[in-house]
């Protein structure tokens, strides 16, 4: 309890200092400012600036044949404000609904940001990234200072990344949480175009005080990285090399027993910053990668590796237990109009062979694009997945995914006098295999296989008037059904009044057979068909406000088999103005 007492004071006299400063340095900045100018002319500051938008929606809906998915009536009314005063950034979102919610207000984020030359000051709600290991992702509310003068890289962070939640009986409730305070540092040199060495760590801890131990079963934790990153640039930047490697220390419960560091080269001066306990795990994360730059080829080599029991609080989530070796070619022939990439991954999880079983798995992506001429062009794509699991005493069972993709796409875009003209078809064939084998249940295998393709057809008329034709059609194939699916969509749209109003209607059906097999022998067979409709027009009153009205229709039918039949109709109003 004390020790988090003294964290949580520590970073709180951060925050307080930041604030300080940044009040002293506005008042500086004023004075200078008063005085000649020349500060103001080198930041992004503006005095005064405000946007936003307000809009009125109402919705009608009606169904015939099934429950109302929705309201027959909603009527909604949104406002949204943001303002900047001298960097200060911040702004609220009001919401007024009939929809069962009444009347609901949200703050933004707040935030300051401030930049002046190579210094950018930040406080309020931050969201930064150190490393991929580290800080990434979390999102902070405290204060940030940013220095980069020449070659040179500093970086602060402190603040609250997460509020305490207390246990509720409330629905959709997930879990309750400390109170948790983070804070890094980022010192580095060089330039991340360039070659460049980086040193941070990241630092948080949760508030035990801020939740009761009868509230929550939950421990309180702690977690402190450290990442050195750098990358290196030789001849002229065609090849390079770069590495990050992530070092996490993770408590999972900072009420257990501190660890004897008597016999361990432990410094002492570290543990007023970071005492190990018995539930500490220091465990590593990281990635290099070697790239070739060349013209006409490419080429880009990779290896990650996260260790397993691998914790950082800077992440939302981490997959841990994981390594992954990466090879990226690509090559450009006949200016640019033959394009290769390729992309092979191979993975594996059990890096310690702790599990019952090890899963590894083999992604091979080729894509190739021609351009054959200003009007026509083809795109290829074959995608091999193969994916493994294996035991690791050589008794239990055994599994392997076999997926092939192969999809084939040439497009024509040309020109007929005042008209445009874009067409294009694609296709692919996609098998899944599947084995399963067990030394008591035995072998099985099963095979699906899909055929699909479609075809868009657009055509663009002088004057604001456009037109579009598609369909689809796609079979698969498996051991119990196979299912077929057709569609077809057409729309027209029109401008009028130097584009002020814009009418568009759009129609579609579709139709979807499933035949399966029964256990008595038989054929079961399903039809369902759709058609639907859509109205928009939208008209710009002024270069801030606009109106839209929308109306859509359903119907779905059985043709065969079994299945629902209803109708849906629903119709909406939004009035919107920006500012």
């Amino acid at each position: 309890m004390f020790k988090d007492s003294i964290n949580r004071v520590l970073i709180f006299r951060f925050v307080t200092i930041f604030v300080m400063f940044f009040l002293i340095a506005h008042f500086i900045a004023g004075m200078i400012y008063a005085q000649s100018g020349s500060f103001w002319d080198d930041t992004d500051l503006q005095p005064f600036a405000t946007s936003g938008s307000i809009s009125f929606d109402a919705n009608a809906y009606t169904a015939d044949g099934i429950e109302n998915r929705r309201s027959p009536t909603v009527l909604r009314t949104d406002v949204g404000v943001n303002v900047n005063t001298f960097g200060f950034r911040s702004g609220f979102n009001i919401n007024y609904s009939t929809d069962d919610t009444g009347l609901r207000q949200n703050m933004n984020t707040i935030s300051y940001s401030a930049t002046w030359r190579w210094l950018n000051i930040q406080a309020g709600d931050i969201n930064t990234r150190f490393s991929e290991f580290s800080l990434n992702g979390a999102s902070l509310r405290g204060g940030y200072i940013r220095a980069e003068p020449g070659n040179f890289l500093v970086e602060l962070i402190a603040g609250r990344a997460r509020r305490a939640v207390r246990p509720s009986l409330e629905q959709g409730f997930r879990e309750p949480a400390f109170e948790r305070w983070s804070g890094g540092a980022k010192i580095g040199v060089g330039r991340e175009t360039g070659s460049y060495f980086h040193l941070s760590t990241y630092y948080s801890i949760d508030e035990r005080a801020s939740l009761s131990s009868e509230e929550v079963e939950i421990t309180a934790q702690e977690n402190i990285t450290i990442t050195p990153d750098f990358k290196v640039d030789f001849f002229d930047g065609r090849f390079s090399l770069e590495s990050e490697v992530t070092v996490s220390a993770f408590t999972r419960d900072l009420g257990s027993s501190p660890i004897d560091l008597t016999e361990i080269p432990y410094p002492s001066f570290l543990t007023n910053i970071y005492l190990p306990r018995n539930t500490t795990r220091v465990n590593y994360a990281g990635q290099a990668f070697a790239n070739f730059v060349s013209n006409p080829f490419d080429l880009t080599l990779g290896y990650e590796r996260i260790q397993p029991g691998f914790i950082s609080h800077g992440r939302s989530r981490t997959r841990d237990d994981h390594e992954r070796i990466s090879l990226s070619p690509s090559f450009r022939m006949l200016n640019n109009r033959v394009n290769i990439q390729s992309n092979i991954v191979l993975g594996r999880d059990n890096l310690l062979g702790s599990r019952l079983q090890t899963q590894s798995d083999t992604n091979i992506n080729t894509n190739l694009q021609i351009m054959f001429t200003d009007y026509f062009s083809l795109n290829t794509n074959y995608d091999l997945f193969l994916n493994n699991v294996t035991p690791q005493d050589d008794q239990g069972f055994e599994q392997s995914q076999v997926s092939h993709n192969i999809m084939l796409q040439p497009s024509f875009n040309f020109r007929t006098g005042d008209y445009s003209h874009t067409f294009s078809i694609s296709g692919s064939f996609m098998t899944i295999e599947n084995t399963f084998s067990d030394d008591v249940l035995g072998d099985d295998s099963t095979l699906s296989e899909t055929i699909s393709g479609n075809a868009n057809y657009s055509i663009r008329f002088p004057g604001g008037l456009s037109a579009n034709l598609s369909g689809n059609y796609m079979v698969n194939s498996s051991g119990q059904a196979d299912i077929t699916n057709i569609g077809l969509n057409a729309g027209m749209s029109y401008s009028f009044f130097d584009r002020s109003l814009t009418l568009s209607v759009n129609g579609g059906y579709s139709q979807n057979s499933v035949e399966r097999e029964m256990f008595n022998g038989g054929t079961d067979l399903n039809t369902i068909q759709q058609i639907m409709g859509t109205i928009n027009t939208s008209y710009r009153l002024s270069s801030k406000d606009s109106l839209t009205l929308t109306v859509r229709t359903r119907v779905n039918s059985v043709v065969e088999g079994t299945g629902s039949e209803y109708q849906e109709l629903e119709g909406a109003f939004r009035y919107q103005r920006t500012f």
